[in-house]
């Protein structure tokens, strides 16, 4: 699943998530070359390093562009806030039902974070 690029202890596992959007909610059309639109989001156990994590979602397809951002969250409310530790995300990569992204926490030691995702077909 998640794959550890670092010597960190633990990799980052998720804790919770938004709502599941699916497929078959009949939103409505977007327009131009955009069909649809999701979002959601994603907690985290706490973690430091880089490493490789993916995200399940039915929603997401190979052609789907997929934008992926990260924040540090507080331990008791689960409030995003920007604080010293850099969050980086990079190679992003949808496939049928699943992105599998690249995750740097930049820090000495684990911290939680949270990811929201937007997706466009």
């Amino acid at each position: 699943m998640a794959a550890a690029e670092s010597s960190s202890i633990e990799v980052p596992r998720i804790a919770s998530s938004s709502q599941p959007a699916d497929r078959d909610q009949g939103l409505a059309a977007i327009g131009g070359n955009v069909g649809a639109v999701w979002r959601g989001w994603w907690t985290w156990t706490p973690g430091n390093g880089t490493f490789n994590l993916q995200i399940a979602w039915n929603v997401i397809g190979i052609d789907s562009t997929v934008v992926i951002t990260a924040s540090e969250i507080d331990g008791n409310s689960g409030n995003r806030f920007v604080g010293a530790a850099p969050f980086q995300v990079s190679s992003i990569a949808p496939s049928n039902g699943l992105v599998t992204f690249k995750i740097n926490i930049g820090w000495g030691s684990p911290l939680p974070m949270r990811t929201d995702v937007l997706v466009f077909n």
